[in-house]
């Protein structure tokens, strides 16, 4: 038995989400977004996201190198995502990522991340984890 208490994934389209107030889904994933930070506070949950999507959501895409390695070596835990554990990505994901079929390299990605954390449980909007042994966390229509 574990003693840390199960992982929730917050894949790339969910954190786009909470984060874009023009997005269709931006108000059902802040309240769910909020539901899951209370089960996280009440140490119900752990709340992760593939580190590199986490990032460029964080400090945005175009970073040079420097910035990106320095992001790993100290991430500041502050803003909207302060309560969400990166799970950082190496070669050997991104390897594993190349042989999961599904049509988004991200996705795959997140798959493998899912994987290798053994993680059952992920937030998403998108319809792209259907058939796959993942408990999807849909936020509710309104």
């Amino acid at each position: 038995m574990s003693l840390d208490p199960p992982k929730i994934l917050l894949d790339r389209s969910f954190l786009a989400a909470v984060t874009d107030d023009t997005n269709a889904a931006h108000e059902q994933c802040v309240a769910q977004y909020r539901s899951l930070v209370d089960e996280f506070e009440r140490e119900e949950v752990l709340l992760v996201a593939v580190s590199t999507h986490l990032r460029d959501l964080e400090r945005g895409t175009d970073l040079e190198f420097a910035h990106r390695a320095a992001y790993f070596l100290h991430r500041n835990h502050r803003g909207v995502f302060a309560p969400v554990e990166p799970l950082y990505v190496g070669f050997q994901h991104r390897r594993a990522a190349k042989g999961v079929d599904i049509a988004d390299p991200a996705d795959a990605l997140t798959l493998v991340m899912c994987e290798r954390h053994h993680v059952t449980r992920i937030a998403t909007v998108s319809d792209a984890f259907d058939g796959y042994r993942i408990e999807r966390v849909v936020p509710a229509a309104e």
